[in-house]
């Protein structure tokens, strides 16, 4: 996957959400811009790929039941490019199967969280996760 941009010194961060539940990813998508993060949004993993292609994210919310490309396969996409594998990221899914949650923590998510979640813990997470960027830059 080529990478041309990623967050650069006095640009927000920018979180790419892969989300195929239009109202869902709507609202996380305003919950990030008004939480001060720039934010991409895709349907499914097939259009987070021609994202990624252009852009390089800070972080990635991933839903795992998605047409076309489900998080599962993006994940295991992301991890065959350095350019793309060490980007975090977090799964944001209904799913509370123990099997989908043991497979996306081995292939490396930096967290699981169940939908429905308040927008002030998912902003809490990102910042969590994305504070270090900011201050270090």
């Amino acid at each position: 996957m080529n990478r041309s941009k990623s967050a650069s010194e006095g640009e927000a961060p920018l979180i790419l959400v892969a989300e195929d539940d239009k109202k869902t990813l709507k609202l996380v998508g305003q919950v990030i811009q008004h939480g001060g993060y720039r934010a991409a949004l895709a349907t499914h993993g097939v259009s987070a790929v021609k994202l990624l292609k252009s852009a390089r994210p800070d972080l990635i919310l991933l839903d795992l039941r998605m047409p076309k490309m489900d998080g599962f396969q993006l994940l295991e996409l992301l991890k065959k490019y350095p350019t793309s594998a060490d980007i975090p990221v977090v799964v944001l899914t209904g799913s509370t199967a123990l099997t989908d949650i043991d497979r996306a923590l081995s292939l490396g998510v930096q967290d699981y969280l169940i939908k429905p979640i308040s927008p002030r813990r998912l902003l809490a997470k990102i910042n969590e996760l994305l504070r270090p960027i900011q201050t270090s830059s």
